[in-house]
């Protein structure tokens, strides 16, 4: 009766972890030394992008319709990717998409000159469709070095940059 009663229990933890899906985002915002930029690249599933986006993925031609989707993916960011300096919102340049396999990476500039100033990053990406969603982000500076986790409870964080 003990053994059944584990075998079921087990079967039941199996079945959850089996079942659950795991929506997660990485975004990395590294210092180029050569371009005296940051650069950012911020990874998401494409599958789970396209529902919180409403697109068909029946339809979606991520080659074809680069153009139209970076339109798109744009204006996504633009309203879900948010970094504020001493509380002034930066505009980023977004300088497109590329679908890698499961994943579509966004490639992002950003100019300016963090040092001693307050940031405030917000990465609510997916947050609409996925309340159990999680964004990684990894800012990396020289030896510098700051990684937050957000999610729809802790859609925003923030701490000075002192570059040393």
């Amino acid at each position: 009766m003990v053994t059944y009663f584990i075998i079921i229990k087990f079967f039941y933890i199996l079945l959850f972890v089996v079942i659950h899906k795991y929506y997660v985002s990485t975004t990395l915002i590294d210092f180029d030394l050569n371009s005296q930029t940051f650069e950012i690249t911020l990874k998401v599933f494409y599958d789970d992008l396209e529902k919180d986006l409403g697109l068909d993925s029946n339809v979606v031609d991520y080659e074809k319709d680069y153009n139209y989707l970076n339109k798109i993916f744009k204006k996504y960011l633009s309203d879900n990717f948010i970094i504020e300096i001493e509380n002034q919102r930066i505009i980023l340049e977004y300088l497109g998409y590329e679908k890698k396999r499961d994943q579509i990476n966004f490639y992002m500039n950003l100019d300016n000159d963090f040092k001693n100033k307050s940031i405030n990053i917000q990465n609510s990406v997916l947050f609409n469709s996925f309340p159990d969603q999680k964004n990684i982000i990894l800012f990396r500076s020289g030896r510098f070095r700051k990684s937050l986790i957000q999610d729809m409870y802790n859609p925003k964080d923030s701490f000075n940059f002192n570059n040393k």
